[in-house]
């Protein structure tokens, strides 16, 4: 009896070894890849340019400027919610048999002006930490802000959308 019991043990052993190479395997080779130069992979992290816009700042300071986003996203995360839904309330009133333009386009100046609202919370949370810092750190910050949206203006054009349920790259532009 005791042989039958480690003949299943040493198998039931097997198989979960060979899982977890398996998955070790496959995570190595569909993990997503950083592109050199991209700018963004920053010790394995990839960041979004405001949150790596307080590497600049002392020890002191940046958990307190990672406070200040949190808390500013946080409050702004109503508002980008609902601008996403009008948005996608606009678009599928595009696909609706009937189609009222001044309805879409009502909706979607409504879902920008949420989001304008929510950029506008957290540039306003930015600027009153900033003038909590030294002059130096307060420099040190502008600089990285502006390198900032340089990085997300540039980097715009740069996504790679398509519609959804497309495969294969994006049709060219039209001439």
């Amino acid at each position: 009896m005791k042989g039958r019991w480690l003949l299943v043990g040493l198998v039931a052993s097997l198989a979960l070894n060979l899982f977890l190479v398996g998955l070790g395997a496959g995570a190595l080779l569909f993990a997503p890849k950083d592109r050199p130069g991209d700018g963004q992979a920053a010790a394995g992290q990839r960041r979004a340019p405001l949150w790596m816009a307080g590497r600049g700042l002392s020890e002191e300071k940046r958990p307190v400027y990672r406070e200040v986003l949190v808390k500013a996203t946080l409050a702004a995360r109503p508002d980008l919610m609902e601008a996403r839904r009008l948005r996608r309330r606009a678009f599928d009133m595009m696909a609706a048999e009937t189609y009222d333009p001044k309805a879409v386009a009502s909706e979607l100046e409504r879902a920008r002006g949420l989001e304008f609202r929510a950029r506008s919370r957290v540039e306003r949370d930015i600027a009153a930490f900033a003038a909590t810092l030294s002059p130096e750190e307060r420099s040190a910050l502008s600089e990285s802000l502006r390198g900032a949206m340089t990085r997300m203006i540039g980097n715009r054009g740069r996504q790679d959308w398509r519609p959804r349920g497309q495969d294969g790259p994006p049709p060219p532009p039209e001439e």
